[in-house]
């Protein structure tokens, strides 16, 4: 019988259709010990805040970028890719901040709202994402809740009518996220 060599290098190109420079970045980052998997955690808490230190160790890499939808989306693409072969619950918390919160501000953006891109990417705008309502799922032709903006405060009022238009499944709003992109 004779033995198959293939050159790894080359088998990782093709697999991981990839920049080799941004491979290897993440084959680094994941070698950092935050990234070992914790089975059996001791608290809610510490359930929601082993993702989120994971989070921040992606963001300290600058290895992604909200921007990067302008400019390289395959850049998100392959990080969602390698979130997930890791950590289930990185992938919905990353997902959140980086597709839900950050892309829809980077779609609806104007050139007042760029300033966010840098404090999305590390983390000091940390934003859950609140579209589902209860009694009417992502629905939005259904959603009950309104937002109604007071010019002498220069802030909007949510209010959710009843018990079926509260918001519901909000990731990353319990403990973390500072900032809400709330769909009324």
């Amino acid at each position: 019988m004779t033995a198959i060599v293939m050159d790894t290098k080359e088998l990782g190109d093709a697999l991981l259709d990839l920049c080799p420079k941004k491979r290897d970045e993440w084959f680094t980052l994941l070698k950092d010990p935050v990234f070992v998997p914790i089975y059996n955690y001791k608290s809610w808490d510490e359930t929601r805040d082993h993702p989120e230190r994971k989070m921040r160790a992606i963001t300290r890499s600058k290895i992604i970028s909200v921007s990067d939808f302008g400019s390289n989306p395959h850049n998100i693409f392959a990080a969602h890719e390698f979130i997930a072969m890791i950590d289930g619950a990185l992938a919905v918390k990353f997902t959140v901040q980086f597709n839900l919160f950050g892309g829809s501000i980077f779609a609806l953006s104007t050139e007042r709202h760029r300033h966010l891109f840098p404090k999305i990417d590390d983390l000091s705008v940390f934003g859950c994402f609140c579209l589902t309502e209860l009694g009417y799922g992502n629905n939005a032709v259904e959603m009950e809740t309104t937002a109604t903006y007071d010019p002498t405060t220069k802030e909007f009022e949510i209010h959710s009518p009843s018990t079926l238009s509260q918001k519901y499944w909000i990731s990353n709003g319990y403990k973390h996220a500072n900032n809400s992109l709330v769909f009324a």
